[in-house]
């Protein structure tokens, strides 16, 4: 069991470090473009690696105890598999929302919502005290997930165009590995240079950045929609 642990943590860091550097590649490449279609592919491939192999040791981390990991480690790669399932499905839905797909888009939701709960009362079943903050930030942002819920309840299709809703998701994607980078892969680095309140800063950090980066490369692409009509072509290629 200790060596298959051990291999499945060499597989989530080696596919974790690696998706860092795929998750630019697409961003710097041309929309459409066969390298954005294949490095975007690559990328995907790999954070599904990543996400699943996160939540199998978050189980692990929940069966010897360690529940403070366990459910934040869950709640990362639950909160990832969102957008990244979300991004390249919403491709599908230009004729119609499918029943397949509202399933799987309350399904996920509702998880979020409920995983956010359970994170906020564990916060405060710590009294506040040492991982209570993380607990409190994490689930005060899961619930922010409640007016998406509430539209796919009454299955309104997304009023944003899919291009937008798939750039928000994708960056979303990355908002979370950096974070579980920058918590776990080099946390040793950060608690040594960090202390007190600044010891949060990497917990926030890639959610505050990410925010302002939606926002640019939304902006930015309405920007080239409005001079340029045409929609863009080959993200349908995206699977």
């Amino acid at each position: 069991m200790e060596i298959f642990v051990k291999a499945l943590l060499g597989l989530h860091v080696i596919a974790g470090f690696i998706s860092l550097v795929f998750f630019w590649l697409p961003i710097f490449t041309k929309k459409g473009s066969k390298k954005h279609l294949l490095y975007g592919r690559i990328y995907i491939k790999l954070m599904w690696v990543v996400v699943s192999s996160a939540a199998i040791l978050s189980i692990k981390n929940l069966l010897i105890g360690h529940y403070s990991q366990a459910a934040f480690l869950g709640f990362l790669a639950l909160i990832t598999a969102n957008p990244l399932w979300y991004g390249i499905s919403i491709f599908k839905q230009k004729k119609g929302v499918e029943e397949k797909f509202l399933f799987w888009r309350f399904a996920f939701h509702t998880a979020i919502v409920l995983s956010a709960m359970g994170l906020i009362l564990y916060g405060f079943y710590l009294d506040g005290k040492g991982p209570a903050i993380v607990m409190f930030i994490f689930g005060g942002l899961g619930l922010t997930d409640i007016p998406n819920l509430v539209q796919y309840v009454k299955k309104a299709k997304p009023q944003r165009p899919a291009v937008v809703e798939h750039i928000v998701a994708m960056i979303t994607t990355g908002i979370a590995a950096y974070t579980a980078f920058f918590v776990f892969g080099a946390g040793n680095f950060f608690n040594d240079l960090l202390s007190g309140y600044w010891s949060i800063l990497p917990w926030v950090a890639p959610g505050i950045i990410g925010t302002f980066g939606i926002r640019y490369a939304v902006a930015r692409y309405e920007k080239r929609k409005t001079k340029k009509p045409s929609a863009p072509k080959g993200e349908m290629a995206l699977k």
